[in-house]
């Protein structure tokens, strides 16, 4: 009886349980729900910081590439990531050759390679103003190494050939070459038409840019502008319409981000140090030159007052003798013959006086040339220290444009 009478409440128990599940089960449901909206609200802001961060990540990529190339990345024509440079239609990021990984394939791509702004294949070395392509060795002679006189080459003996590493300089075309074209991208009034340019849909004004990458947004699919040549604003506000996002660089902005501005004026500088270190090592060797035709005419007039001195001497050897013939004949003639006996000796002695002074005049044509001759050796010292400093600076401005934007 007491059985029979307690099988009723346990069945009444394990009917209540199926009623809380039920229960439990929809109040699950309804959280799933409500959970589901609120991430749903907010999936947007979760994932545009994301899609800034890669872009980020792409442009930090690109501007790599120009510090180790040189120039920057064509487009890729293939979700496969590889530059396709020449295929006009190119349009995509070249991942692969930037070092990304394949989440990058989705995104556009675009450089500006339009007439002389060609910044993906900067052809023509324009860096350096002066030009390091130029023979320095023209017209310089290597430091003599004697002073002995060769009258058919009208210079020294060993002064021949051209200075040590003084040579014919490679026209290099690296980064600084890039920064140049970059430049006068950034400073022209008017680009050429079809230059990269991003516009703005709202009054059609439009920027150049010196590259831009964009992404197609939440819905991975391109909108606006963002499908040719011409690409929206970077900052074009979000819609129902569109969502992409982009990041654009200008020719100025990618100018100061890369540094070529300070890189430039430093190879400017050096060139133009070189140029006038080689100035110097010519009015050095023009003044070198005289000193050696200075020595020519030392020698020219030693010969001269050599020759002075031999005929003064012969001309004092006659006077002395005509005075000897006038003295021994002078006691059996008359007058006539004795004003004659002293004119031969005041020959004479003008005759010696003549001598001493050539004498005197051989003395000092011997004495200048030997100045000449120390003048000229200093002033060969002091050309083989300008040809030394000629060389180093040449050698500084050669290495620092073949460094190019190396750090």
């Amino acid at each position: 009886m007491i059985a029979r009478m307690q099988r009723p409440a346990r069945l009444r128990q394990v009917g209540m349980s199926l009623v809380e599940l039920s229960v439990s089960l929809a109040i699950v449901g309804i959280l799933g729900v409500i959970a589901w909206r609120w991430v749903a609200s907010t999936r947007e802001p979760l994932q545009r910081p994301a899609i800034m961060g890669q872009l980020a990540e792409a442009q930090a990529a690109v501007e790599g590439f120009v510090l180790a190339q040189g120039r920057l990345p064509c487009a890729a024509a293939t979700a496969s990531g590889s530059q396709a440079c020449g295929n006009a239609a190119a349009a995509l990021l070249p991942w692969r050759d930037l070092g990304l990984s394949s989440r990058f394939s989705q995104l556009r791509y675009r450089v500006n390679q339009t007439g002389n702004y060609d910044l993906a294949n900067p052809t023509t070395p324009n860096a350096v103003m002066p030009n390091l392509g130029f023979d320095y060795t023209q017209g310089l002679l290597a430091a003599p190494q004697n002073t002995e006189m060769d009258p058919a080459l009208g210079r020294l003996r060993g002064a021949t050939g051209a200075i040590p590493l003084a040579v014919t300089q490679s026209a290099l075309i690296n980064g600084l070459d890039w920064c140049r074209v970059l430049r006068r991208y950034a400073a022209d009034p008017a680009p050429p038409a079809g230059v990269l340019r991003a516009t703005n849909p709202v009054d059609s004004t439009s920027i150049s840019l010196a590259f831009i990458i964009a992404h197609p947004g939440i819905n991975s699919v391109f909108e606006g502008n963002n499908t040719g040549v011409n690409f929206d604003f970077p900052g074009r506000a979000q819609t129902d319409t569109f969502d992409d996002l982009a990041v654009g660089v200008g020719p100025s902005d990618l100018s100061a981000r890369i540094g070529c501005v300070a890189r430039l004026s430093a190879m400017q500088a050096a060139a133009q140090g070189a140029y006038t270190a080689y100035d110097n090592a010519r009015v050095v060797q023009e003044y070198w030159r005289l000193r050696v035709f200075d020595i020519a005419q030392a020698k020219a007039a030693k010969e001269g007052a050599e020759t002075g001195v031999f005929l003064a001497s012969m001309n004092l050897a006659l006077s002395a003798g005509s005075a000897a013939l006038a003295v021994a004949s002078a006691a059996n003639t008359e007058g006539l013959t004795i004003a004659g006996v002293a004119l031969s000796i005041a020959n004479a002695a003008s005759a010696l006086a003549e001598t001493v002074l050539a004498a005197i005049d051989l003395d000092e044509a011997i004495q200048a040339e030997k100045d000449s001759i120390a003048k000229e050796a200093a002033s060969r010292i002091y050309m083989a220290h300008v040809y030394d400093t000629f060389t180093e600076a040449l050698n500084a401005a050669t290495l620092l444009d073949k460094k190019g934007l190396n750090p």
